[in-house]
């Protein structure tokens, strides 16, 4: 049997490395991630404020950032996330995400999905007689995946090249996979992406599994760089899934 995923899996692989240049030291007050002191270096060299004139901590002057909406500064510090039990109906909204993003996902003509996980739709979960008749529609699919490969290995076993026989093989089959299909994708972006990303993916309107992908999200960096995404709050929504607003729109 597959593996079912009912909630995704992130995993931080790179954050930012500050080092500060000695010629242009910044007077700073608490506690701060490398990714924040980034941001914070470099809205006071645009003013030269590195003495830290008004005594704010890293956190208090990124707030400030935020409240004044002068984004750009965020740019420069970027998190790359491996995202893992997600569905690729999902990442076909992702990825359209462009704008200080960078992808590389799981290819379905390389990779062989004869053992391929799912992710049950949050829609139905809760709800067993949903979830077998679910199961029961992707695992039909599945075997007539795995049917078609070894078809179509036969159909082209003219090809003497066996690694193109495959994808040749899979790129077809493949098609009867469902959007339920699990996949896995590493995304890069810098703060100001991943904020303006996740106003709108974990807000109420967003499709139910993105949302539910969001939240996670928010929560991993939420722990790297709390001042970056403080003005998000999660909260129930009327549907009773979990959603999240923030305080500064568009930073």
């Amino acid at each position: 049997m597959p593996h079912f995923y009912a909630e995704p899996l992130i995993t931080v692989l790179a954050r930012p490395a500050y080092t500060e240049p000695a010629h242009l030291p910044v007077h700073r007050i608490g506690e701060s991630s490398d990714g924040e002191r980034i941001a914070e270096f470099a809205g006071r060299l645009c003013y030269m404020s590195q003495k830290n004139p008004a005594n704010r901590t890293t956190r208090e002057y990124i707030e400030n950032i935020k409240k004044q909406g002068h984004g750009s500064v965020l740019e420069h510090a970027n998190y790359s996330l491996l995202i893992e039990g997600v569905s690729r109906s999902l990442t076909h909204e992702l990825v359209r995400h462009r704008a200080g993003f960078a992808y590389s996902q799981l290819s379905q003509r390389y990779v062989d999905e004869s053992h391929a996980a799912f992710v049950i739709p949050p829609a139905i979960l809760g709800d067993d007689a949903l979830v077998e008749m679910w199961k029961a529609q992707v695992l039909t699919a599945q075997g007539a995946y795995v049917a078609l490969v070894e078809k179509l290995m036969d159909r082209y076993d003219w090809v003497d090249d066996k690694v193109h026989r495959r994808k040749m093989a899979r790129e077809a089959a493949r098609g009867v996979l469902p959007n339920s299909t699990e996949t896995k994708v590493v995304a890069t972006a810098n703060v100001r992406a991943w904020r303006q990303t996740l106003e709108l993916r974990a807000g109420e309107g967003a499709e139910m599994e993105i949302r539910r992908w969001a939240i996670a999200v928010l929560g991993v960096l939420q722990a790297e760089a709390p001042s970056f995404f403080s003005d998000f709050e999660v909260y129930t929504a009327p549907d009773r899934v979990m959603a999240a607003r923030v305080v500064y729109h568009k930073v």
